[in-house]
């Protein structure tokens, strides 16, 4: 008897020393993910800092200080890269969120620049709805979303509000 009642916790006691929801479980810095493939590199993600909520209803890793990532193609060539000052993946859902300053780059030199992008896994596409800018060689395009492989091969970007061409230096006289 005397054992059983000297076993008991209070559920105050318990709840106080069991970190909440809103706390990470998990900090890492300087963090170096790389992902393949059947043995193929597909991505290599770079960040300060990633911290890790498994324990909510929908688990997350966050990146509060953002994301660098390279995506490479079948033969393992840089193929795109992305940059956000903020990250946020649902690993559940297989989905990512990328804000502030985002940029998309792809091997062609094309830029794209918004503040929000989401990057579905499974389906190998980044998307959003929010304005973009895009800038090729000769060409700044401005519009309300955009949708793209994940690659940033293949593009088209919504509601275009504007076309600038920018002429390259051999169309400049001087004056």
């Amino acid at each position: 008897m005397l054992f059983l009642g000297s076993c008991t916790n209070k559920s105050a006691e318990v709840a106080a020393f069991t970190p909440g929801e809103d706390v990470p479980m998990e900090r890492q810095v300087n963090v170096f993910l790389t992902y393949t493939d059947s043995a193929v590199k597909k991505m290599e993600l770079r960040a300060d800092e990633a911290l890790n909520y498994p324990q909510l209803e929908e688990p997350k890793l966050e990146f509060p200080k953002g994301i660098d990532v390279t995506f490479f193609d079948k033969d393992e060539v840089e193929d795109s890269h992305l940059r956000s000052d903020y990250a946020i993946r649902f690993p559940q859902k297989q989905m990512w969120r990328a804000t502030g300053n985002v940029e998309v780059t792809n091997k062609k030199g094309e830029r794209l620049e918004t503040e929000l992008l989401i990057w579905d896994e499974k389906e190998e596409i980044i998307f959003s709805d929010a304005f973009v800018k895009m800038s090729t060689g000769n060409q700044v395009i401005m519009g309300e979303g955009f949708r793209a492989d994940q690659n940033f091969t293949s593009y088209e970007i919504n509601k275009v509000t504007g076309e600038l061409y920018v002429p390259d230096d051999t169309d400049s006289t001087d004056i």
